[in-house]
């Protein structure tokens, strides 16, 4: 991840805060595929239980949420961001959202992530509510990407 992300100009303080984003979203790097049961997915990302959520994530279809659940460094989540991340790195994400648990699949996506939603709305690396909020509109987890960023920021 650090090799792809410092290859993507991804250096410094935006690097520590990149990885602090992917470590929350991974549970300290031990899962790129969203954790909870298929009705736990379903009642958050499916039409018929969150048709509000399952719009503005192009889960259009019966089982949407499930196929497209979060994965990836960052947690790709969503039909529509599938197919965005697929066309723009050349891979068929949509038609095989497990790829984005293949560790240089996730590493690609996350990169392409990152610069397409993340860094336009961010002025400083080291705000970490400002990085999350792309991520994570709620601010969820932001205590756990605070100590995930002072970690990586203590490093030299």
């Amino acid at each position: 991840l650090i090799a792809h992300a410092s290859k993507a100009g991804i250096d410094n303080t935006e690097l520590k805060q990149f990885l602090a984003q992917c470590a929350h979203e991974t549970a300290g790097f031990t899962t790129l595929a969203e954790v909870g049961s298929d009705k736990y997915i379903m009642k958050r990302y499916d039409k018929k239980y969150a048709p509000v959520k399952a719009k503005i994530l192009g889960n259009v279809h019966k089982g949407d949420g499930v196929k497209y659940k979060g994965r990836g460094y960052l947690q790709l989540t969503g039909r529509y961001n599938y197919a965005l991340a697929g066309e723009a790195l050349g891979l068929p994400l949509e038609d095989n959202p497990e790829m984005v648990e293949q560790p240089d699949v996730a590493a690609k996506v996350a990169i392409w992530y990152w610069n397409e939603r993340v860094k336009p709305k961010v002025d400083g690396f080291s705000d970490v509510k400002s990085s999350t909020k792309p991520i994570n509109p709620g601010l969820g987890g932001l205590k756990s990407r605070t100590a995930h960023y002072d970690r990586y920021a203590s490093i030299s």
